[in-house]
């Protein structure tokens, strides 16, 4: 019996102590993406910068 409330209590501990890591680290990680500075600029836009038709699909 003693056995059983050693190992239930332990389990519980554990439980307490991860989901205390987990939330720790969540939140280092929320503050790390609020602290990082946005790109300079947009992606460049596949296929030209005019938005046209690739040229290989462009009729003469």
């Amino acid at each position: 019996m003693v056995s059983v409330i050693l190992i239930s209590t332990a389990a519980i501990l554990v439980a307490i102590v991860g989901c205390a890591v987990i939330w720790r680290m969540d939140m280092l990680r929320a503050d790390e993406i609020e602290h990082t500075p946005p790109p300079a600029s947009p992606r460049p836009q596949i296929g030209g910068t005019n938005g046209s038709s690739p040229a290989s699909l462009r009729s003469s």
